[in-house]
């Protein structure tokens, strides 16, 4: 994953769990978002850049110490394609530019290193560099990978409703990548999410490439 940069999205409102925000809650002895972001680091990639906005300084206290860089995003409420833009415009202004950038969301614990480089593995054998997209059983997952040129155009704002947007609008420029693990279908959205999460135990585990 050397060739790509990740966006972590981890700005949004917990609204389906209460009080509670989601990325702060403890897994595996650690926040939700440290755990995930941590799972990205052993995947090898070039650079992660986490993207705050709800309660944003506890975010940005749960990952001390890890090698990233976080951006609060202000327009944090207005949706999630404000996030993905604020990271994005981050990720090209640095040079040189990767080859592609990972929209990854804080809240999929059950995704293990080894996903996130079968994923970018799809993304480096395409001689074409399209969008791709993982699947479980005929259904979209996340996380995705923009290619370089289209990343320009969803940071310009050009895409005003995210990533499912130049997905459905591009289908030429979109691959599916079938991945065999329904970790890329499952998020924890509610309390009862976070309950069978907790039943599990899935390890932060170096990329196996």
């Amino acid at each position: 994953m050397t060739n790509i940069d990740v966006v972590l999205l981890a700005a949004g409102l917990s609204r389906r769990m209460g009080d509670e925000n989601k990325l702060l809650l403890p897994f595996e002895g650690v926040p939700l978002v440290r755990h995930t972001a941590q799972t990205i680091l052993a995947s090898g990639c070039r650079s992660l850049v986490v993207v705050t906005g709800h309660e944003a300084d506890a975010v940005r206290s749960a990952l001390d110490g890890l090698p990233l860089k976080t951006l609060f995003n202000p327009d944090y409420a207005s949706g999630q394609m404000s996030t993905v833009a604020c990271g994005l415009n981050a990720v090209l202004s640095t040079s040189p530019q990767p080859e592609g950038v990972m929209i990854a969301l804080a809240d999929m614990p059950y995704l293990q290193a080894r996903d996130y480089c079968s994923l970018a593995g799809v993304f480096a054998d395409k001689v074409c560099r399209k969008i791709i997209v993982p699947e479980f059983l005929g259904k979209r997952g996340n996380p995705v990978i923009l290619p370089q040129q289209l990343c320009a155009q969803a940071a310009r704002g050009g895409i005003r409703s995210g990533c499912r947007h130049l997905i459905d609008k591009r289908p030429a420029d979109v691959q599916a990548a079938d991945m065999n693990n329904s970790a890329f279908i499952t998020d924890i959205d509610t309390a009862a999410d976070y309950g069978r999460a907790m039943s599990s135990r899935f390890p932060v585990a170096p990329c196996c490439g």
